[in-house]
């Protein structure tokens, strides 16, 4: 039988949060395969692209963000993803490009006009895939 909890002390003030907090796509990133997913941040941080230092301090950084946002009720907003890219892939000619999040999907490709276009796979990541998460163009 578990023990009963102990009564605790804590004296709570809620900080006053101005506006919105703004996360990057890496940041994101970093939570999910941390905390969600559970990865360790070797693993993490290779199949971002970086270093475990590095994976670090975006993650320090990006739980730091989320418990404003939380504590503090901020709208949160993301931010700089135009630097992630999602990969297409022409079934016709076998041409892949890249397109930053945000655009829209593209109508045809842009080697031969096709419109038979799909979401690629996501390459150079540890997993394989991996569709459209992360930044791929590393």
């Amino acid at each position: 039988m578990p023990r009963r909890k102990k009564c605790r002390k804590v004296f709570l003030e809620l900080p006053a949060c101005e506006g919105t907090v703004e996360f990057t796509p890496d940041e994101l990133e970093a939570l999910r395969l941390a905390d969600i997913e559970g990865l360790t941040q070797i693993e993490a941080a290779e199949l971002m692209g970086v270093s475990q230092p590095t994976f670090h301090r975006i993650l320090k950084e990006a739980r730091r963000k989320a418990s404003m946002a939380v504590l503090g009720r901020a709208d949160v907003r993301i931010v700089g993803g135009e630097n992630v890219m999602r990969i297409f892939r022409c079934f016709n000619c076998g041409h892949e490009w890249g397109e930053p999040f945000g655009t829209g999907r593209p109508e045809n490709c842009p080697e031969c006009g096709s419109a038979n276009i799909h979401r690629g796979v996501c390459r150079g990541r540890g997993r394989g895939g991996r569709r459209g998460k992360g930044n791929c163009g590393r």
